[in-house]
This record gives structure tokens, C-alpha cells and sequence, in this order.
């Protein structure tokens, strides 16, 4: 009889958790606990509330996962400062994972999210396609400072690790704030409410380069492979949705899905175009009967304004992942939509 496999997902309430958590209770064998700060109870998994920033909290709840075979680190803090971003990032991976490793003796795996800030996609230009073997950038990077961690907790373990390196993790998930789906979606719909164009925020140079993105649903997918195949033990994977885009090539077909003009390039700010955005966005709820979210669950607008103006190509290698066994892909615009179109369903978005 097989034991079934207990996986510790933290940050189970965001993006890439959620999308974990739901694929593995969907799974036979396999037992889930959802560590969150805050959140609300989920169907198929245990929650577990825990502010991994306290130290002796996290010590405290590893005294209760002795039984955890599979930990899945999705769980990031954000900050402008780098270095603060990375003593943070790190600390919070630490704290629960030494007392963690310390006292499950059946701990298999340590599953870590980062991304194509690896590469430095976040500071301009780099090489591409990128490739897993790429030296790391010059310097702070808390996917960096993690993985340096794990690899100190696992010498003379019996556990193994991965990465996966996604990019543009798309889903209809709210309260995310670096969703790009939500973001569109918050964006189109103001301008169709204001009777304007859709038109294009960002850099001429930004909607002509080559970009690309991981659906939540196939990264869950990846990880769970990732951390399950012998052979992937001690690796890193990119993991995009298999094809690359260009705004100038999906923005026709998003305008169309908001029923508005399709716009021009138009550079511009949206932090300050859509400052005052809260107000009208209420009112947008009230009149169209939508789910009471505020538009900040929605749409980070920073965010907006740097996503759209990265004047230069975006692309990972999927080589090594399907070398190694990972063989599935999506469409992009395909994902995008759809899942827009969740959000409309329901009612998140008009």
C-alpha cells in the first residue's frame, strides 16, 4: 500500500499557491496543507495561518508537519529596496524550512517559485532565449539568496530540490498583485466604461517585442512533476506556456473582448491616468452588478507601468524541460482570454 504523500504549499493563498494547492487535492495520494497569513478557508486542503516574518511561530508549526513529504515554497515578499528584498525573501523561507527539514524525517522534497529575474529580465536587456545554465547577474536577487539557503540545509539530507522559473504567471486569481490577467481586465474595463480607445500604454518598442507567459494552471502542473521525476532532483526549469507573443499582435483581440475601439500606442502612466480609478470603479460594481472588489485586488498599476514599458525581448528555453520530460504547452492568447473570460463569468469583470 502506497503512503500518500503530504505536500506543504506556502502561500497557498496566492497566484501560483492557489493553483498548486487545487491541483494537488485534485489528485490521488496525495494530502494538503495550505500555509497563508491570511485568507480564507479552501475546499480540498487544510489552512494553516502563518506569518513566516516570525520566527518562533514557524518553529512552533513545524512541531505539528513532522509528517510533510513534499514542500512547496510559493510565498514572496516584495519590496523596491533589493537588499531588503532578499533578507526578507530569504528569512522567510528559512524560518520555516530548517525547523521543517529538521523534524520531518519523511521531508522527500523542497520545491522553490523564482522567475526570469534570475536572468535579470527585471533590469533590461539580457541574453535570450535564456537557459537554466546562465550565470546569475550581477547584484542582490533573493532567488539568489534561497536557493544558496536550500542548498546549505540540504548537504547531508536525503531530500532534493527544485526551481521553476516562469514568466508572466497568468490566472483569473484576485488579490494578486503582480496578475497580469487582473490587471487587463481592470484596465479594459474602465475604457470601455469611459467610452475610450484601448489604446496601448506603454513604449512602441514594448509592444513589438517578443514576450512570453506561464499560465498558473501548467506551472502547478510543472512542479508537481518537477517534484515527483527522479531524474528532475537538484534542477531548475524554465517554465513558460510553450510559445512566445507580441502585444501588438494580442491587443486586437483583447480590445475586441471589451467591445471597444482598438486604440493606438499611447504611452502614458497609468499609476497616474487611473490614480483616481477607486471611485469609479465602485460605481462600475454597483451598476453592473459585479462582485464587490475594490480595483486595487485588480490591478496593481505600477506594475502596468513597468510591464509596458520593457523595451526588450522577454523568451526562456523550454529545451532542458522537455529534455527532461516536461512536454506540455498552451497557447498564450489562448490562456489570456481565456481566462478573462473567467473573470467575466464571474462577474469580477463587466
Amino acid at each position: 500500500m502506497t503512503t500518500a504523500r503530504h505536500a506543504l504549499v506556502v502561500g497557498a493563498s496566492g497566484i501560483v499557491g492557489g493553483a498548486l494547492a487545487a491541483e494537488l487535492s485534485a489528485r490521488p495520494g496525495w494530502r494538503v496543507t495550505g500555509v497563508s497569513r491570511r485568507g480564507r478557508e479552501a475546499t480540498g486542503w487544510r489552512r494553516l495561518p502563518l506569518d513566516l516574518t516570525a520566527a518562533a511561530a514557524c518553529r512552533e508549526a513545524a512541531r505539528e508537519l513532522t509528517d510533510v513529504t513534499h514542500f512547496f515554497f510559493c510565498a514572496r515578499y516584495s519590496d523596491r529596496d533589493p537588499v531588503r528584498e532578499a533578507h526578507v525573501n530569504r528569512a522567510m523561507l528559512t524560518n520555516l524550512l530548517e525547523p521543517l527539514a529538521a523534524g520531518a524525517a519523511g521531508l522527500t522534497h523542497v520545491s522553490l517559485v523564482h522567475g526570469t529575474k534570475w536572468y535579470g529580465s527585471h533590469l533590461g536587456p539580457y541574453k535570450t532565449p535564456a537557459r537554466e545554465s546562465d550565470p546569475r547577474h550581477e547584484g542582490p536577487n533573493f532567488y539568489f539568496d534561497q536557493l544558496d539557503a536550500v542548498a546549505a540545509l540540504r548537504r547531508g539530507a536525503s531530500w532534493t530540490w527544485s526551481t521553476v522559473r516562469p514568466h508572466i504567471v497568468c490566472a483569473p486569481t484576485t488579490g494578486y498583485p503582480f496578475n497580469l490577467v487582473t490587471l487587463l481586465g481592470a484596465y479594459g474595463s474602465l475604457c470601455a466604461a469611459r467610452g475610450l480607445p484601448f489604446d496601448f500604454p506603454g513604449t512602441e518598442a514594448c509592444f513589438h517585442s517578443v514576450s512570453q507567459a506561464t499560465d498558473a494552471s501548467l506551472l502547478a502542473r510543472a512542479m508537481v512533476w518537477a517534484a515527483t521525476e527522479p531524474e528532475c532532483a537538484d534542477q531548475s526549469f524554465n517554465i513558460i506556456d510553450g510559445d512566445y507573443f507580441r502585444w501588438s499582435g494580442i491587443w486586437p483581440r483583447l480590445a475586441d473582448f471589451f467591445g471597444v475601439m482598438r486604440g493606438e500606442v499611447r504611452p502614458t502612466r497609468l499609476s497616474a491616468e487611473m490614480a483616481d480609478a477607486e471611485a469609479e470603479w465602485g460605481a462600475l460594481v454597483e451598476a453592473r452588478g459585479l462582485t464587490p472588489l475594490p480595483v486595487t485586488a485588480l490591478a496593481n498599476w505600477r506594475f502596468g507601468d513597468f510591464l509596458f514599458r520593457a523595451d526588450w525581448d522577454d523568451m526562456s528555453s523550454m529545451l532542458k524541460a522537455r529534455r527532461y520530460g516536461f512536454h506540455e504547452a498552451l497557447d498564450t492568447e489562448e490562456s489570456i482570454l481565456g481566462s478573462l473570460a473567467e473573470l467575466r463569468r464571474r462577474r469580477v469583470i463587466p
